[in-house]
């Protein structure tokens, strides 16, 4: 096992932790398919509004510092939605609050690469991004 495989092992069974605690104790058959069919990733994703702050350079050529909101996460990727453009295949760097609590939860370094920005009609830029390396701090 290489040290990435161990490093996406542990973030595989902080986000699966998470999930579980939110999942319900029992859920329905035709649920749980319907469920499976529409689900074409293969990580589960957490969807959960976790702080996190972003930082990199924009689309201009402008670095950034911006504090977001997580719409969601699994081990190799995190979607959010922020002011500015970024280019395609540009690294950003993220510290994200895994909250449990109110104050409690782990806090996580991450950097990655966008893989998609999609411009919203609020004028916001949803960002999908690969995480390309992490650290639990």
């Amino acid at each position: 096992m290489t040290q990435e495989d161990d490093a996406e092992t542990t973030l595989d069974l902080r986000i699966d932790e998470l999930i579980a605690a939110d999942e319900p104790a029992e859920v329905g058959q035709a649920e749980a398919s319907r469920a499976q069919t529409q689900e074409r990733r293969r990580k589960p994703r957490l969807k959960e509004p976790f702080p996190a702050r972003i930082w990199g350079v924009d689309s201009g050529d402008l670095p950034f510092n911006i504090d977001c909101v997580l719409e969601n996460i699994s081990s190799t990727g995190l979607y959010l939605k922020m002011p500015r453009p970024v280019d395609i295949g540009s690294e950003v760097r993220l510290i994200v609050h895994l909250l449990s609590g109110p104050s409690t939860g782990a806090t996580a370094a991450l950097q990655g690469k966008i893989l998609r920005d999609e411009v919203q009609a609020d004028g916001k830029h949803g960002l999908a991004i690969a995480i390309d390396q992490h650290k639990f701090l």
